[in-house]
């Protein structure tokens, strides 16, 4: 008989706003929007009960998780009302969690320990520790996966911190026998997943590429934080798009350039792309997309957590080779999109290891 997937949280920003409201959501829909998998191996979205959650944000920590994923500076619109989950927000350590330029006036900070973290896993029984401290964030996001070591928990790494793709953190993950997904998660329909389509298309017609760039601008706070510390999101998006046209050589830049307060929880990308065809014609492509950025990450991981749980049941440790290459913008192994969905579908099905 399955059991319930209990899932703690690292981070109780935007995303996971939407990612406790996308519970709801399938909880009172039959037929939810927006889910690539209905079903993974025995799990529904249902299935899924976070039962612990971490913030060092003063606001946040020491209330509900359902009244402080509305607490600002959160802004993600609220879609359902999921009421009291009985669920406390503890602090967890701060180390590099917050950036400098924001802690005190926009962030109050709290902090907690990595034994306050292990004692509630622990004390939680949670299966799952997922990650969603802001960009920036490497010695904290490596101090929630020690955690996640210690209290026998598999961890999804869904910010740019170097954790699934670090082969230090990949050993250690793997003789655990726990498994381990990152890094950074591949929005629903976002600006990289699209843009390295587009480009994958172009290198599969023989168009060469002579150069691109994408530019996001948004309003969340993970926005503003990016303004501060966009370094790291820069080089995996650009890195995830280049890739997907391997043996090409051609000029990408993509950057988040500006926090605009009024877009709230909305994302606008521009995309450009200059490159020629037969007989050396010149190609231009323009491409604009809005999302609402929070929400487009919380379907990804509902299928994320389900895939992660499957391979615990099946004692699977170490990276996920073929959910993280589906599911985020650096992974251990890239793969076009469409490869590797299919490595992800014979995963879930029991065709391929990992």
């Amino acid at each position: 008989m399955k059991s319930s997937i209990r899932v703690a949280i690292a981070g109780v920003g935007n995303t996971a706003s939407a990612f406790v409201q996308g519970l709801k959501y399938c909880e009172i829909e039959e037929n939810p929007i927006g889910l690539a998998f209905k079903r993974i191996g025995p799990y529904e979205p249902r299935d899924i009960k976070v039962v612990a959650a971490f913030d060092v944000d003063s606001r946040k920590v020491g209330k509900d998780l359902g009244e402080a994923i509305f607490t600002p500076p959160n802004n993600a619109p609220k879609v359902v009302d999921v009421g009291k989950l009985g669920v406390i927000v503890r602090a967890g350590p701060l180390l590099d969690g917050v950036a400098e330029e924001l802690r005190g006036s926009f962030i109050p900070v709290v902090e907690g320990s990595i034994e306050d973290v292990v004692r509630e896993l622990e004390s939680t029984n949670a299966h799952i520790l997922i990650n969603y401290l802001p960009t920036g964030a490497q010695r904290a996001s490596e101090a929630y996966a020690e955690a996640a070591l210690r209290s026998g928990a598999a961890f999804i790494n869904a910010m740019p911190a170097v954790i699934a793709t670090s082969k230090v953190w990949q050993s250690r993950f793997e003789e655990a026998k726990l498994p381990l997904a990152g890094d950074d998660v591949q929005n629903q329909l976002g600006a990289t997943v699209l843009h390295k389509t587009i480009i994958r298309l172009l290198a599969l017609r023989g168009v060469k590429i002579e150069g691109t760039y994408q530019l996001n601008v948004g309003g969340t706070p993970d926005f503003l934080n990016l303004m501060y510390r966009k370094g790291q999101k820069e080089r995996t998006k650009t890195e995830a798009v280049k890739r997907m046209a391997e043996g090409m050589e051609f000029d990408a830049y993509i950057s988040p350039v500006a926090y605009i307060n009024f877009l709230g929880s909305r994302k606008i990308a521009h995309m450009f792309i200059e490159a020629r065809g037969f007989a050396n014609m010149p190609i231009r492509i323009r491409v604009d997309l809005e999302v609402y950025d929070p929400f487009n990450n919380a379907g990804v991981m509902i299928d994320i957590v389900r895939a992660v749980k499957l391979a615990m049941d099946r004692g699977i440790g170490g990276p996920l080779i073929s959910l993280s290459a589906w599911a985020f913008k650096n992974p251990p192994v890239h793969a076009p999109p469409d490869v590797a969905y299919q490595w992800l579908v014979d995963f879930i099905e029991g065709r391929r290891e990992r």
